[in-house]
């Protein structure tokens, strides 16, 4: 009896450990692709963006194609961007993938990031509270369930209300900075920015900002982790704005990772399309700001070596070439040549230098006495010289 009793216990305890299992699974199957995306250009009480509302709509059309179910929010105001987000909020679930697309204005205050409404009319810090979204609410919003949650931002351009509240920030204790601020990912979160912390993404000269642009490109990319499409955004932006502009990333993303593209055939991917270890973003952006303004190559080097991953690799690398450059000597050796033989017609005619010896000679000559020069034939007889004197006679003088 006992040996039955036992029996059952352990059919049980099975039938508990598989029972998780089988909901982890269903959860899998019944999970979806949920993307919030907004771009605000006609802005009331700041210079529109033209790009902001292109930008988010070629996002929201290669997301769609990528199998996410999209909200598309266009110049948002207020009330508006707060009821999009709610409403994204709730269709999520737990395994579901959640994706947050903004394009427009956005700003840093005491180390806050915010984004702004079409409506937003700044006129002392204290406003942003009531009329701009505080994003780390956003990103809450959207792990409440635990689920991967992808964040990019094109919200770092240019903003007038940074200079308008600046000047009444400093007395208030309130620290208003242009662009967006460093933000840590938490679990299961990437965080993708224009550019990096601090710095001014653009607007863009044609239709889609820089960054837009190369997302556009780059996400149907099949079977690509968002770590290494992000470090191919990077080298795109990068080389379309001379460097000016670097996007910045921060990821807490675990194994498998994330696709936009997934091939449902491979569940393997080669080596080079691995994901690369994470790398502590601080402590990289510490470092390249100690850095950033030598002509060292040293320094770019021990940045190479110190973060391989680094976000900042590629303009380290060109500024290592750069100083590194033998250009400048070889400039002054060809223009000591080129010197040389700029100064070789001077030497070479000989006439032309006889010619110049002699023209004088011939000058004195007719200026002789005995020629018939009565100047000096009178100068010569004061000094005594007859035959300058009888020579003066002929001449009539």
């Amino acid at each position: 009896m006992s040996k039955i009793c036992l029996l059952c216990a352990c059919l049980l305890f099975l039938a508990g450990l598989s029972a998780p299992a089988s909901s982890e699974a269903e959860i899998s199957q019944r999970s979806h692709r949920y993307a919030l995306v907004i771009g605000n250009s006609a802005y009331r009480y700041a210079p529109s963006l033209p790009n902001g509302v292109n930008d988010a709509n070629a996002i929201a059309r290669i997301l769609e194609e990528t199998g996410f179910k999209v909200t598309l929010g266009l110049d948002a105001d207020a009330s508006t961007f707060r009821e999009l987000i709610g409403k994204f909020r709730r269709n999520l679930q737990p395994g579901d993938v959640s994706l947050f697309y903004y394009a427009g204005h956005g700003l840093q205050a005491n180390g806050e990031n915010y984004l702004l409404p079409v409506d937003a009319a700044l006129h002392r810090p204290a406003d942003l509270a009531l009329e701009a979204e505080r994003l780390q609410d956003i990103i809450a919003a959207m792990t409440a369930e635990e689920n991967t949650a992808i964040v990019l931002l094109d919200a770092c351009r240019d903003n007038p209300f940074v200079k308008q509240l600046s000047g009444q920030s400093q007395s208030r204790g309130f620290a208003i900075e242009k662009g967006l601020g460093a933000l840590d990912a938490g679990r299961g979160v990437f965080i993708g920015f224009a550019t990096q912390p601090g710095n001014v993404a653009l607007d863009g000269a044609v239709n889609h900002s820089p960054f837009a642009d190369s997302l556009v490109k780059r996400i149907k990319t099949p079977s690509i982790d968002i770590e290494i499409l992000m470090r191919r955004v990077r080298l795109d932006v990068m080389n379309a704005t001379s460097g000016r502009q670097v996007p910045w990333s921060n990821s807490s993303l675990v194994e498998p990772g994330f696709s936009f593209n997934p091939d449902p055939t491979s569940n393997n991917q080669s080596p080079s399309e691995l994901p690369q270890p994470d790398i502590n973003t601080a402590k990289d952006l510490e470092f390249w700001k100690s850095i950033k303004d030598t002509s060292d190559v040293s320094m770019y080097r021990a940045y190479l070596a110190a973060f391989p991953n680094g976000v900042f690799i590629e303009i380290a690398k060109s500024r290592i070439a750069k100083f590194q450059a033998p250009s400048p000597p070889r400039k002054k050796i060809l223009t000591r040549k080129v010197s040389r033989k700029a100064s070789l017609p001077i030497n070479e005619p000989s006439a032309n230098r006889s010619a110049e010896t002699t023209a004088p000679a011939k000058q004195e000559s007719v200026g002789r006495c005995r020629d018939g020069n009565k100047e000096r034939c009178r100068e010569r007889c004061r000094e005594g010289v007859r035959r300058a004197c009888r020579k003066l006679q002929q001449l009539g003088g």
